[in-house]
């Protein structure tokens, strides 16, 4: 990961957790990509507990297009991702993993 995408991953980790309302102990946000779709699943922990529909005020749209330019960013250099997953538990570190096109 380059400069620009880390800043890129930097925002997405951001607009998250100011997004889950209640607060959290651990959230888990994966991401697919695929031709004109994006799925998105959040996962929220609080106190050990993972709350089915955590409430939050996450800009989708805005969230979409950091994912979009991060996609973008990569192809650029010849990475094709198709997934990745951002994971952050309190006072550890963001963690991110992504999943790469087999072709």
């Amino acid at each position: 990961m380059i400069t620009e995408d880390f800043a890129l991953v930097k925002e997405i980790f951001s607009t998250i957790d100011v997004g889950i309302v209640d607060g959290y102990d651990y959230f888990r946000f994966e991401v697919e990509v695929g031709d004109g779709y994006i799925d998105t699943e959040l996962t929220v922990e609080r106190n050990g507990v993972a709350i089915a529909s955590a409430k939050t005020d996450i800009n989708d749209a805005m969230l979409y297009g950091l994912v979009k330019r991060l996609r973008e960013s990569a192809g650029q250099r010849g990475e094709f991702w198709i997934s990745f997953v951002l994971s952050y538990r309190q006072g550890g570190q963001v963690k991110t993993a992504f999943k790469y096109d087999k072709d």
